[in-house]
C-alpha cells in the first residue's frame, strides 16, 4: 500500500493492548488513505431508520470523494426508500486487522443525487465502475456491463459537522478511564 504520492505510508505499530501513544484518532491524511486508497476494500455499514422507527443496517460498497460517501442502490433497494423518507442515517467503516483496527463512524444526511436511472449518461456509472474495480478487481467495470440497463440510484451521504469520528489502534480513549487509571493518557491530553 502507498500514499497517493507513491510514498509508503508511515508504519503503525502496536504490539499489545494499552500501549502508550499507539492509539488515537486519525489525521485527515490518514482518513483519506483509509477511505479512498485503491486498496480500501472495507464495506460501509449504512444504518437507516425504517418506517416503524427501527434501525436497519446494510453493508455496501462505497466511494469517498470530496468529504462525502457515495453509494449506488438498485431501483427497489429498501434502504434507498428509507433514505427518501428519512435522510438521517449513520455509517461505520472498520478495518478488523489487529492491531491497527482503523475505523470511521459518522452521522450523515443522505441526498438522492440521481435515480432511478440506467447507466448511459448517468452520474452513478463512474462511481459504480470505480467501486467495481476496487472491490472486484481490474475487470470489475466490465462485469457491470450486462446490468447497464438496470435502473439504479446514486446517493450521497454527507457527514454532519463534527459528527465524523475516527480511531486507530486497540487502546481505549482517555475518556473511558477514571482519573489515575491511565496516567500516560492523561499526560497526552494535558
Amino acid at each position: 500500500m502507498t500514499n497517493s504520492d507513491g510514498t509508503p505510508p508511515e508504519e503503525f505499530s502496536q504490539e499489545r493492548f494499552y500501549e502508550e501513544g499507539a492509539a488515537g484518532g486519525m489525521h485527515s491524511s490518514e482518513v483519506e488513505e483509509f477511505l479512498a486508497s485503491p486498496d480500501s476494500t472495507w464495506l460501509i455499514k449504512l444504518t437507516t431508520i425504517k418506517e416503524d422507527g427501527w434501525p436497519m443496517t446494510v453493508p455496501l460498497w462505497y466511494q469517498w470523494s470530496n468529504g462525502a460517501f457515495f453509494v449506488v442502490g438498485r431501483k427497489y433497494s429498501l434502504w434507498v426508500e428509507d433514505l427518501k423518507r428519512e435522510p438521517r442515517c449513520s455509517i461505520c467503516i472498520e478495518e478488523l486487522a489487529h492491531p491497527r483496527v482503523r475505523k470511521v463512524i459518522a452521522q450523515c444526511s443522505a441526498e438522492i443525487v440521481e435515480g432511478p436511472a440506467i447507466a448511459e449518461g448517468s452520474a452513478w456509472l463512474p462511481v459504480a465502475e470505480e467501486m467495481a474495480c476496487r472491490y472486484a478487481g481490474p475487470d470489475g467495470a466490465e462485469q457491470l456491463v450486462p446490468s447497464h440497463d438496470w435502473e439504479r440510484y446514486l446517493v450521497r451521504l454527507v457527514p454532519r459537522e463534527g459528527r465524523l469520528t475516527t480511531w486507530q489502534g486497540a487502546d481505549w480513549a482517555a475518556r473511558y478511564f477514571d482519573p489515575g487509571q491511565r496516567p500516560d493518557l492523561e499526560a497526552q491530553d494535558s
